[in-house]
């Protein structure tokens, strides 16, 4: 097949924290023109097509990406299907599916979860209530191999259970559990793999809770658990949508599983004039970080122990999407988003020295309002960054940044 241009532009934007040049008055530079990389091994990608490009469109979409074992084995959903997918073998049996399409239902979220005893759980929404669980042992290749324990059935009715978060547990046998956030509490749900503890055929019981000493909003919040899970943000917007909030909480309890988290404070931000500047992201990295984005298109940094911003990005009307850390490693961090504008041909994807500060490169892609960025993540170290583009993937590798101090905190 004869294969069209690439959308990624050969070429990049000089490594900066500032404004962004606007594209259609200044052109990238050519990477050849520029010193190397401090943040990336090659600014240009490695190219791998999942969907042949000249016969994309919307129902052979790829979409739900995920690098849950290991780099350059991609797990990701089309025509309903799961795929596993190793993008550096070229062997006959690449891709192979590992859940197969369910006539009459459409996936709503998947995710990947390793646990104890070298396995992985799939754990997949679908739309009107219906749920596929299943546990697979991980083959000496970093593959998923045959399903352990499977379940696949409705929930619904279950509204207790309809909004569950995956997340890791050190009081039962397989390493993870799963919370719904009510008011004032997350309820955690254990998986019942013998089938006798379970309840109206449902494999999830309620085991324990989080208990919260204010009653966290619902609505336009989000919560976020810090890794450790001492930290946690509770984010909204005040009556009147002036500000919008972010509530800390702190829990110094030795249970992990049953933690009581404190109030500690409120950070008060004031919006855009005449922009709703709700929030669209937040993630948090190890330690007390954490970067959150709005829908004016605001990206800054945080740290709880600082009333101002670490740093922030992006102080005019934009869109972002994919905000994430890397991991959670010191010295080793960095933040990537996707610049989008609906007045330009391009989605800029950042990726950001999110220790210092001092180093930014911008990868450049040609868009339409059909065809953008469809996903960015990272594999498992953080080492390698993703993204997709028109069922194509695109592969970098970060560079091995050697250790230095935190971002100073003054008082």
């Amino acid at each position: 097949m004869d294969e069209p241009p690439s959308p990624f532009f050969q070429y990049s934007y000089p490594p900066s924290t500032d404004k962004l040049p606007s594209p259609t008055n200044e052109p990238p530079t050519a990477t050849d023109e520029l010193p190397p990389s401090p943040l990336l091994k090659s600014r240009i990608p490695r190219k791998t097509i999942i969907v042949d490009p000249n016969l994309f469109k919307d129902d052979s979409r790829i979409s739900y990406l995920h690098c849950p074992l290991r780099k350059g084995i991609i797990y990701y959903c089309r025509d309903g299907a799961i795929f596993e997918h190793n993008i550096h073998s070229y062997g006959k049996y690449e891709p192979r599916i590992i859940v197969p399409t369910r006539p009459g239902q459409y996936l709503e979220e998947i995710s990947f979860v390793p646990i104890k005893g070298n396995r992985i759980l799939l754990f997949a929404k679908y739309l009107g209530g219906y749920l596929h669980l299943s546990i697979h042992k991980i083959r000496s290749d970093h593959r998923v191999g045959p399903a352990l324990w499977s379940f696949n059935g409705s929930i619904d009715g279950h509204s207790d259970i309809d909004n569950l978060v995956p997340i890791t547990s050190t009081e039962n046998a397989l390493g993870i559990t799963f919370m719904v956030q009510f008011n004032g509490h997350w309820k955690l749900f254990d998986i019942s793999t013998n089938g006798t503890d379970a309840s109206n055929n449902i494999p999830l019981i309620e085991s324990r809770r989080i208990d919260f000493d204010q009653k966290l909003a619902r609505g336009n919040s989000r919560v976020k658990l810090f890794p450790d899970r001492h930290i946690l943000l509770n984010t909204d917007v005040e009556v009147g949508r002036r500000n919008e909030t972010i509530d800390i909480y702190y829990s110094d309890s030795g249970d992990t599983n049953n933690m009581n988290f404190s109030f500690v404070t409120r950070m008060s931000i004031p919006l855009l004039k005449d922009r709703k500047g709700s929030f669209v992201d937040l993630d948090v990295a190890n330690g007390s970080k954490f970067a959150m984005a709005t829908s004016d298109g605001r990206v800054s940094v945080w740290d709880i122990r600082s009333t101002v911003p670490l740093k922030t990005f992006m102080k005019f009307p934009k869109s972002v999407r994919y905000l994430q850390f890397n991991s959670g490693n010191p010295g080793k961090e960095v933040l990537v988003f996707v610049e989008r504008d609906n007045l330009s041909p391009l989605d800029i994807i950042h990726v950001i020295d999110a220790t210092s500060f001092e180093t930014e490169e911008m990868l450049p892609f040609k868009s339409t309002k059909s065809m953008r960025v469809g996903a960015l993540f990272f594999d498992p170290s953080g080492g390698t960054l993703y993204a997709e583009h028109t069922g194509t993937l695109y592969e970098w590798h970060l560079q091995k940044n050697e250790p230095r101090p935190e971002w100073w905190i003054g008082e």
